[in-house]
């Protein structure tokens, strides 16, 4: 059959390469649609629950993920000039659904007290009824003491982290405005709604956030769109003296597509160099180098092509196509041109030197494919999409890789190899001939070093562990990644949510109350802040009538400048006391922000250089606009109608569903607090989704799909090498090596703390698919030469050399950017590696103590 196929190839070889580079061509076409896609969504199956939340969110709410715009600047002043001009412009974009860049004035001046919660609501009431500052201090006193002072809880303190640090920085603006006499209707509106504006407490960062117009399954659209915001930003943040910074899982998938894409061509690219390098050097031919390279590339090129027809796009795992297909489809030409070099040493002519090498190496080489296409294809039996379709793009490469090789390579050998050779090719490399004679001579002293070393490792061979932090596979020095971690430093809140979509409205309502009271949460972005039940509304709108009536009592003149003193004084102790309890709840943020206002010597410089006639304007203007506001403020209960469109757009559905976004309090990668967070939503509403906990289900679902694809690799491979060598004790032989190679991985593993992951963990089946051909091209040569030592020289060299073709092809993922390509490099380096030593010492050694083989 093989015979046929050569004769076919050498009298055809024209048609052969005119075939080849047409179905390049239109390959290369196909190739130029191919897209990239990052989305851990896509990993998982289509009848996931997150997987199906989150596409029927982005189906009615068009636009989930937050693009978060970062405003840095040494002055406040002119972060709330960018946050007051540039979002304007912004949202006329037709990219952009919705921007929240600051408080909805209109709306909460107007109905602000009845979103508060009741007991919220019960301890304003003395700050509200105030009709001096001496009296407002010594409400903020009587709050400070009785919700934290007193109580000493630590949890309360980090729940309220930001209402806190709100507070300390309004009093310390409050104090210094009412003794220069400039307090004035801007400070009551800060007061009585918040900042109006989303900066940090050091005033160093400022942010808004885009809702997105765009869907992030369209990440062509998604790219352009990120690149524009990104140029203009940048450009408005000259003229404002700030620099600006995105972050999201949509500028997230920017980044990662853009360094992928990279990537994929930086080690592509020096992957088939050092493939050339290593040939010239193997070889010392040049030419037979370059006719090597030829027809890879071309099968390369044609996996590509079918990948575009079939899927359309490259995924996380498939976009190391270039480089995995580089270091196994090279070992084919390695096979090939090795045997016909050797051949070209006879006398016989270029036709029959090829007949031979399809007579003496094809068979070992499909049998290769075979068992490497094997540890591809058991992927696609997997349930896990991401292992599907890493398994049919792979296994496909493979089939073209060979076709190229076993078609293309012979066709073009018939017209570049007719010249005579000038050097010696059969040299066999220099260590092998070192150590050929010692691992026959001394087979049982090999195997039980083996067996010591091997004994060492699996001692922590089941300590492996799995990498839960999505960070950590990123690419270092990313802006995006940078800014997230700004945020959750300086707002106590990240971009990493959740996302809730409830039916109605008595479900977002209670769903939002429940939340509200987990400790994990840093923000909720729900309808229900906006829009409390009505039951909620009456027991508030009562004390709001109360605050009312005693807003009638007009402004007090008289400044009581002794009380105000005493209150002044206690304020300095409670912020003291506030310091210190901070500092043992851990939150270091509130004890800055106290130690601040304490070293500023705000409240003793008021004290000394106490000015009557400014507090008192101040205290006018203050309480004035504070009554008419509260006066003014709506007493009646609201509806979803009376919500502006601004907000309601962002939380209704087109299905008259409500969504509901949980922000985390602390970085959600982290692994305990991420165990935490994503238990604690699970326990309010089961039916949530995001970006952690599609990663989290990636992660479970290769844990149990990995071991199943292992199983399937190693039961298929076994059967198709019990056909091929016709041997129970050869196909035991050959395959033994890569076991006991993935066991050496697992100890390696537990004894450095190196951990799997959503991308490296596809390395494990992949080295026994790889590995066992290096046995099976001994156990061929050595049952067709009957000659252990000839087989040790001759197939020795050229499963050396394939193996330093794969351990450099894949070694090149380790100049990649990306961690998740680097981690899986270096696995799949060290398993070949293993995997070729394993089958060197201990495969000869086996053979040798078995088939009796001795040295006198």
């Amino acid at each position: 059959m093989l015979e046929k196929l050569g004769k076919f190839v050498i009298k055809k070889y024209r048609l052969v390469l005119l075939f080849s580079f047409i179905i390049t061509v239109i390959s290369i076409f196909f190739i130029t649609k191919l897209k990239m896609n990052m989305q851990f969504m896509d990993l998982l199956p289509k009848n996931d629950n997150s997987v199906i939340i989150y596409k029927k969110a982005l189906k009615n709410f068009n636009s989930l993920d937050s693009i978060i715009v970062g405003i840095k600047g040494n002055n406040k002043n002119d972060i709330e000039k960018f946050l007051n001009d540039v979002p304007k412009t912004l949202e006329q974009w037709n990219e952009i659904k919705s921007i929240n860049y600051a408080q909805n004035d209109e709306f909460l001046l107007k109905n602000g007290l009845i979103t508060l919660k009741e007991k919220d609501l019960k301890d304003l009431v003395p700050l509200l009824s105030s009709n001096s500052i001496a009296e407002f201090i010594k409400s903020s006193n009587d709050n400070f003491e009785k919700t934290y002072i007193n109580s000493s809880d630590s949890e309360k303190i980090n729940k309220n982290s930001n209402k806190i640090i709100f507070l300390l920085n309004f009093l310390k603006d409050f104090l210094t405005k009412a003794n220069n006499g400039t307090l004035n209707n801007k400070d009551t509106k800060r007061f009585f709604r918040g900042n109006k504006y989303f900066i940090s407490p050091d005033n160093t960062l400022g942010i808004f956030i885009i809702k997105s117009a765009i869907s992030i399954d369209d990440i062509i659209e998604v790219t352009n769109f990120i690149n524009k915001l990104e140029a203009y930003l940048n450009k408005e943040g000259k003229k404002y003296n700030v620099s600006t910074s995105l972050t999201g899982s949509q500028v997230i998938s920017r980044d990662e597509m853009i360094v992928s894409t990279k990537d994929m061509n930086l080690t592509s690219t020096l992957s088939i160099i050092l493939m050339l390098l290593l040939f010239i050097i193997s070889f010392k031919l040049i030419r037979y180098s370059f006719l090597a390279i030829i027809p890879l590339i071309m099968g390369i090129i044609w996996s590509m092509g079918i990948t575009y027809l079939i899927f359309g796009s490259l995924n996380m795992l498939t976009a190391m196509m270039g480089a995995i297909l580089i270091g196994l489809g090279i070992d084919y030409s390695i096979h090939i041109i090795s045997v016909f070099l050797d051949e070209k040493k006879s006398k016989e002519n270029l036709e029959t030197n090829l007949l031979n090498v399809y007579k003496k190496v094809i068979r070992g080489i499909i049998t290769g494919s075979i068992t490497t296409s094997i540890g591809f294809i058991m992927f696609s039996f997997s349930k896990f999409p991401g292992f599907k379709e890493f398994g049919i793009v792979l296994g496909i490469g493979i089939i073209c890789t060979l076709l190229a090789a076993i078609f293309t390579l012979p066709a073009l050998l018939m017209v570049f190899g007719k010249k005579k050779l000038k050097v010696k090719t059969n040299k066999p490399i220099y260590i092998l001939e070192k150590l050929e004679i010692p691992v026959i001579k001394y087979k049982y002293i090999t195997l039980i070093i083996l067996i010591i070393i091997i004994s060492i490792l699996s001692i922590k061979s089941t300590n492996f562990k799995f990498e839960k932090d999505m960070m950590k596979i990123e690419a270092k020095g990313l802006k995006s990644i940078a800014l997230n971690k700004e945020i959750i430093k300086k707002f106590d809140f990240t971009s990493d949510n959740s996302i809730i979509i409830n039916k109605n409205l008595k479900e977002a309502q209670s769903n939002y109350e429940k939340l509200d009271k987990l400790a994990s949460v840093g923000e909720i972005s729900s309808i229900a802040q906006y829009l409390p039940s009505i039951e909620k509304q009456n027991k508030r709108l009562a004390i709001i009538k109360n605050i009312k009536k005693s807003s009638l009592i007009k402004v007090d003149n008289n400044i009581y400048e002794d009380k105000l003193i005493e209150e002044l004084y206690r304020l300095e102790n409670n912020i003291i006391e506030l310091s210190d309890l901070s500092y043992v709840s851990g939150d270091i943020k509130i004890t800055n922000k106290c130690d601040e206002f304490i070293n500023s010597n705000i409240i003793s410089n008021i004290i000394d250089n106490l000015d009557s006639k400014n507090i008192q304007k101040s205290q006018i203007n203050f309480f004035k606009s504070l009554k008419t506001l509260i006066l003014n403020h709506n007493e009646n209960i609201i509806t979803l109608n009376d919500i502006p469109n601004s907000i309601k757009n962002e939380f209704v559905g087109k299905n008259n569903e409500f969504i509901t976004t949980i922000y985390p309090k602390h970085d959600l990668w982290n692994e305990d607090f991420q165990k935490k967070f994503l238990t604690e939503i699970d326990n309010v509403n089961k039916n949530n989704s995001g970006t952690a906990k599609i990663f989290i289900k990636v992660v479970e679902a290769e844990k149990t799909e990995g071991k199943k694809v292992l199983i399937y690799t190693v039961i298929a491979i076994f059967i198709v090498l019990l056909f091929d060598l016709k041997s129970f004790k050869y196909a035991i032989f050959a395959l033994l090596p890569m076991l006991i190679t993935i066991l050496a991985i697992l100890g390696i593993m537990g004894w450095t703390g190196f951990k799997f992951d959503v991308v490296n963990i596809i390395g494990i089946p992949l080295i026994i698919g790889i590995g066992v051909d290096d046995g099976v091209h001994l156990i061929h040569r050595y049952l067709q030469e009957k000659d252990l030592l000839i087989t040790f020289r001759s197939t020795g060299k050229a499963i050396t050399l394939t193996t330093l073709t794969t351990v450099f092809a894949f070694g090149t993922l380790m100049f990649a950017k990306y961690r998740g390509f680097i981690g899986f490099g270096f696995l799949l380096s060290l398993g070949v590696t293993l995997a070729y030593l394993f089958t060197l010492f201990l495969l000869v050694s086996l053979i040798a103590i078995f088939d009796k083989i001795t040295f006198k």
